[in-house]
């Protein structure tokens, strides 16, 4: 499979720019875990119905699509709104009524739902939850869509800490960061006269780790993508089911 990144934005606390994110790559800024995403291009009625999870894919999005319209949207978190879920959790065991609202919020695909209403696009759009092969899921899924016909897709990675309580069950906790990329066919010649580069890669599959684990202190998935990006390295290798994925440069 190939692909050309188009253009991309990422947001976490105290990354909000991608000056910020230059220099978490050369690791001159601390990690950072509270705050969330103003989003003042979204309607006031819909903010107030996104959760922080919703705010952060909502940020990433409109900055990564400009003016674009019409791109199919493939949405890749490993655990979804699960503050919002694990609060509709205990109020649950607790006796208190279900506010309705803070369901349809906490649903996998309720922030691609609040863009759609907000752009007003009708585009298709996927959710997805794929554990640690968050980045293999998202870019299979955008091979379909390029198959289907459409030239660009919207590839959005979020995710954010869980509650403490569902820690030690996880592989590696995630933190709260989102991603968003226009990703392009890499079939198709880049074009010369465009302002800023294509990032163009290809991604296939490896034979030399057919286990499917996550190497103990590994970086989490969506800060290894973004620090892939963001670097110089020829190949990131990403987990998937039934093995590991090679993701390589390509001219």
């Amino acid at each position: 499979m190939r692909f050309a990144l188009k253009n991309w934005a990422a947001w976490a606390p105290g990354r909000e720019q991608g000056s910020d994110w230059e220099a978490w790559a050369r690791s001159e800024v601390p990690e950072a875990t509270q705050g969330e995403p103003a989003v003042p291009m979204v309607p006031a009625m819909l903010r107030r119905r996104a959760d922080r999870l919703g705010r952060m894919a909502l940020r990433v999005a409109y900055e990564a699509l400009g003016e674009r319209r019409g791109l199919p949207v493939v949405f890749v978190s490993a655990h979804g709104s699960v503050t919002r879920s694990a609060s509709l959790l205990e109020e649950l065991a607790a006796g208190v009524p279900l506010s309705p609202a803070g369901f349809a919020s906490s649903v996998h695909n309720a922030a691609t739902g609040l863009l759609g209403i907000a752009r007003e696009d009708r585009a298709p759009c996927s959710a997805l939850a794929a554990g640690d092969a968050s980045v293999l899921a998202m870019l299979t899924e955008v091979a379909g869509f390029h198959a289907d016909g459409y030239d660009e897709v919207l590839g959005i990675l979020c995710d954010e800490e869980v509650p403490a309580y569902y820690a030690p069950y996880l592989d590696w906790p995630p933190s709260s960061a989102a991603w968003a990329g226009v990703i392009a066919r890499g079939d198709v010649p880049a074009d010369v006269s465009a302002q800023t580069s294509d990032i163009r890669m290809r991604f296939s599959a490896t034979v030399d780790s057919p286990s499917h684990e996550f190497p103990a202190g590994s970086e989490e998935p969506l800060l290894a993508w973004i620090r892939w990006l963001l670097g110089t390295e020829p190949t990131l290798h990403c987990p998937g089911l039934g093995g590991s994925w090679r993701l390589e440069r390509a001219d």
